[in-house]
């Protein structure tokens, strides 16, 4: 037996299978015979199902040689990296280093051929970048060819993310665009093989960068292709991040009743999945909507409550700096300039925050703390504060949060008023 689908389809003539019988309510009997004739990788979950189906084990289904090693090696990385938060601490990075060593030694008798052998080579890349080594041997395009060629096709939409991530930490955003434009070119022959999820996350980067350029017809676009298959397919994968980006969208329209939607179903969601990082957003999500659309400031301090700052997960931690903006916003707009000044005490802007929107609401935070200078008299710290999220928003396309902060600048600058 040569291949994987071959292997498939022999176990399953030999257990007196159907293709339809096969593949059960897990898997359709056309993407089982695109399997078996070796025109498209099932995943992980999917084998494991198959190898379940026809009572053998995983390994029966795969090569042996050296692929238990690689396997073992492969989950090891994907372990580390889903319980890995970037930037991530001196001990993680000790811990990729060590991986990175291992895949070092291992490089050479990665062919591409198999699998496991092309993720783990898409790892060195990612680990690389990540520890900021410097190689040429193989680059992530090498890592897209060999994918198609086993066809592994929703992996090229990661691997072109990965791509458009690098451009976009750069702020180069019409880069990082055109690389998830040319996964959506690459993958249309294979459309109707890639997964729900994979698109859905193509989608959803898309909306994010066209939002970025500030192309609210592309945007739109995409955000409604990526909900239609999120409901379509009952996916709740990415709806809190979807529901948190149309309801910025919303809020910087003034658009209460949308506000109001995409507010209720951020509760929903956190309700549901009982998610400490959807909790944790919450406290934002309801200052900024109290903020800005109700302007009801004394009451943005009670939502602190879905934030415990003791124990609070690292994950959590961008959610508690936003809210402790709100919370300056709100002191602010009602004249205690002190406890404004004091609510925003040593914060910071993450250096991972790259997209526009999101440096936007932050920067917003500086100059509310420049209009609390200036009202307590200390004239050079709010130019300090004001020249800073000025010229942080220069080149970001026009919002609520951008107008702002050109207002409290003409206001410090020139003593113009902030509406």
């Amino acid at each position: 037996m040569n291949s994987l689908g071959e292997r498939i389809k022999q176990l399953r003539k030999q257990k007196r299978m159907t293709l339809e019988e096969l593949a059960g309510n897990r898997l359709t009997k056309g993407m089982l015979s695109l399997i078996e004739n070796g025109k498209a990788q099932p995943s992980m979950e999917s084998l494991r199902y198959i190898a379940e189906r026809v009572g053998v084990e995983m390994a029966t289904l795969l090569d042996e040689g050296n692929v238990e090693e690689l396997r073992e090696l492969l989950l090891e990385i994907e372990t580390l990296y889903k319980s890995t938060y970037f930037p991530y601490s001196e001990e993680e990075k000790e811990k990729f280093e060590a991986i990175y060593e291992k895949l070092s030694a291992k490089k050479d008798e990665l062919q591409g051929k198999k699998y496991e052998e092309v993720r783990l080579l898409e790892y060195y890349i990612r680990l690389s970048a990540h520890l900021k080594y410097e190689q040429e041997d193989v680059t992530m395009f090498d890592i897209i060819n060999h994918y198609e060629k086993i066809h592994a096709y929703s992996r090229i939409i990661d691997c072109y993310s990965f791509l458009a991530g690098d451009a976009f930490y750069r702020n180069d955003y019409k880069i990082a665009l055109q690389f998830i434009l040319d996964a959506e070119q690459r993958i249309q022959p294979y459309k109707h093989l890639i997964d729900h999820i994979a698109l859905l996350d193509m989608h959803y980067i898309l909306t994010v960068l066209y939002a970025a350029i500030d192309n609210t017809t592309k945007t739109q676009e995409h955000l409604d292709l990526a909900l239609e298959i999120a409901h379509k397919n009952k996916i709740y994968y990415r709806l809190d991040d979807f529901y948190r980006f149309t309801f910025i969208q919303a809020i910087g329209r003034g658009d209460k009743e949308k506000s109001d939607y995409y507010l209720t179903k951020l509760k929903q969601h956190a309700d549901f999945t009982e998610d400490k990082l959807s909790i944790a957003g919450l406290a934002f999500a309801f200052a900024h909507y109290t903020n800005l659309i109700e302007k009801d400031y004394a009451k943005v301090p009670s939502f602190r409550k879905y934030i415990s700052s003791e124990g609070m997960e690292k994950e959590a931690f961008d959610d508690h700096i936003l809210y402790r903006m709100e919370e300056t916003y709100a002191y602010w707009a009602l004249g205690d300039f002190k406890k404004a000044l004091d609510a925003s005490e040593g914060v910071a802007i993450p250096d991972y925050v790259h997209h526009p929107v999101d440096l936007s609401i932050m920067l917003r935070c500086f100059a509310v703390r420049a209009l609390c200078f200036h009202g307590l008299g200390e004239k050079e710290a709010a130019k300090t504060e004001v020249l800073y999220a000025y010229h942080g928003v220069a080149e970001f396309p026009n919002s609520i949060y951008k107008s702002f902060i050109q207002e409290a600048y003409e206001k410090i600058q020139y003593g113009k008023k902030v509406k």
